[in-house]
């Protein structure tokens, strides 16, 4: 029986080096279009953009250097076609794309079930009075996954775009058979307690299947019945559900829906004027006036 020769010894730098000749070269100039959705986007200090570019589940990393980056802003939900090559950062052996070009997709909405529609028409809760955004919002109601992007993506843009509100989560199950329930009762947990100004409900981009949960009829009574306004943000450009038609409010992505709320503020108001001011004032024009009185006696005397 032959022996088997001995491995190679390898260190942790030349495995590295090796994993990225092998793919460079084998890809060396031969730049492609590739399209998906943008998830986990990010801005380095140097200016590069970072992000995973994603489709049916599968993921991969992108680069976009200073030099490169686009003159329009990019943000996690947009779906958008890339142009460039594969490169590989050696320290982590980690394959992206370098970026070259990039050019937004038309969003091609999916729409929602009309007879779903009929049935909550049936149960007089549509067509609905859509509530209004309250004018200062110190509370919100967050509905969704505490181990979603979502939920880091909304809370990361909220407080970038200079938001305020404290944020209590209802942490749920964004899929599967029990998930709608979950959610619909989350919702009519934070109506009847009117402990926040507005209810969330939000989740990441993910295949049609994974998205069917927000299509239920009992999220949509929930959201309908609702004493608060909801607003969504689910999915990315391209998702349109049931719980989105009947929301108060509804934006394309968790950040979407972040940067929304972030700016709503109460107007500016000017200091109100107190009754001690008020009266102050004709007092100052009084002794304004015998001031002036005293000038005009004074050089009358001095003139006779």
């Amino acid at each position: 029986m032959a022996t088997q020769p001995e491995p190679h010894q390898r260190n942790i730098p030349s495995l590295n080096a090796l994993i990225r000749s092998v793919v460079e070269v084998e890809t060396l100039d031969y730049p492609f279009k590739v399209a998906g959705y943008v998830t986990r986007f990010y801005k380095s200090n140097p200016g590069n953009l970072y992000f995973d570019l994603t489709d049916d589940g599968y993921t991969i990393s992108c680069i976009i250097r200073t030099k490169n980056v686009p003159a329009f802003p990019l943000g996690n939900g947009m779906d958008i076609e890339v142009y460039g090559t594969v490169k590989v950062y050696e320290p982590k052996a980690q394959i992206q794309i370098d970026v070259t070009q990039v050019r937004v997709l038309e969003s091609q909405s999916k729409t929602v079930d009309k007879t779903l529609l009929e049935q909550l028409t049936a149960k007089g809760l549509w067509p609905r009075s859509k509530k209004p955004m309250p004018p200062m919002i110190s509370k919100i109601g967050l509905v969704t996954s505490k181990q979603s992007d979502a939920l880091h993506d909304f809370e990361d843009t909220y407080r970038t775009e200079g938001g305020t509100a404290a944020v209590r989560l209802s942490d749920v199950r964004l899929t599967g058979e029990q998930a709608p329930q979950i959610i619909a009762n989350a919702i009519t947990r934070f109506s009847h307690s009117r402990e926040v100004d507005v209810i969330v409900l939000t989740r990441g981009g993910g295949r049609s299947a994974e998205l069917a949960t927000f299509d239920s009829l009992l999220i949509a009574e929930a959201i309908c019945r609702s004493n608060i306004p909801v607003v969504t943000g689910i999915g990315h450009q391209r998702d349109r559900t049931l719980a989105d038609e009947v929301a108060d409010y509804m934006a394309i992505t968790p950040t979407a829906v972040a940067t929304y709320l972030a700016r709503i503020k109460p107007p500016v108001q000017q200091q109100p004027v107190s009754p001690q001011q008020t009266k102050r004032q004709p007092n100052y024009m009084a002794a304004l006036i015998f001031i002036l009185a005293l000038v005009i006696i004074a050089l009358l005397l001095v003139n006779r």
